[in-house]
């Protein structure tokens, strides 16, 4: 969160980060929760402004140009991806640092750990990572 927030925004303040990190005390578990960029994405659809826009790299992000913070996308979103700026009221969400050559910088700031790793989409679908899903939410029950 904190390489997020120092990418995109030059400070260390994890409100500005675009991943979020749910804490699992009684598992002693940190989940990352990332945007799935859903084929049909529903925070596209349903945005009034047409802000959410998809990518070339695949990423679906907020146009800051037209959006007017209403938090629609922020609402529908299957997995609770996009983040509210604090500062301007604008959603968030992971564009994959998609002009850095390399990586996104929190999978360089957590390598050393294991933390994150990056996986292509050939080697894991989206059927996989939505079954995966539904077994967390099964482990993880709502608070």
């Amino acid at each position: 969160m904190l390489a997020c927030s120092m990418k995109h925004h030059n400070v260390i303040n994890p409100f500005l980060s675009r991943v979020k990190v749910m804490r699992y005390e009684d598992q002693a578990l940190n989940v990352p929760i990332l945007c799935m960029a859903c084929d049909n994405a529903p925070c596209i659809k349903v945005c009034p402004m047409n802000a959410r826009i998809r990518q070339a790299n695949g990423t679906v992000i907020t146009d800051t140009s037209v959006c007017i913070g209403c938090r629609a996308c922020v609402y529908i979103c299957p997995v609770g991806s996009p983040s509210v700026n604090p500062f301007s009221g604008q959603t968030m969400t992971c564009d994959m640092c998609m002009d850095d050559a390399q990586q996104p910088w929190c999978v360089t700031a957590c390598q050393k750990e294991g933390a994150l790793k990056m996986v292509k989409g050939e080697s894991l679908t989206i059927d996989r990572v939505r079954e995966r899903a539904g077994r967390s939410r099964a482990i993880f029950p709502s608070r």
